[in-house]
């Protein structure tokens, strides 16, 4: 991955935060909020956009950084507030549901709203 060029990353790390995101609610068995999906990728787009060469290079390779930065990114973007209760409900009664490439959201729904 890291001889791809800056497009190209930018367009995986999206792809992979969209398919996080849907995996999410699909373990959740939660219809997703679709235009706020949408946004988030928006704000996730901007944020990589933004980044350096080097970063972008470096978060493409490390999962810890992706966690962090896709992490933040559906806090910021207001994800981690629709069904907020339900999802909050769901992680706390059944926590197996939850993928595990989707673990790194339950830190946005365990944060005070």
């Amino acid at each position: 991955m890291p001889s791809l060029p800056p497009s190209e990353l930018r367009g995986r790390l999206e792809a992979d935060f969209r398919q996080r995101v849907m995996l999410l609610y699909r373990s959740l068995q939660i219809t997703p909020p679709y235009h706020s999906v949408e946004k988030a990728i928006l704000a996730l787009r901007d944020r990589l956009s933004a980044l350096s060469e080097p970063t972008l290079r470096a978060t493409a390779t490390d999962p810890a950084s992706q966690n962090a930065l896709f992490t933040q990114v559906f806090i910021d973007s207001g994800l981690a507030k629709k069904n907020r209760g339900i999802i909050r409900k769901l992680l706390t009664d059944r926590p197996e549901l939850l993928a595990p490439e989707c673990q790194p959201f339950t830190d946005a729904f365990k944060a005070p709203p």
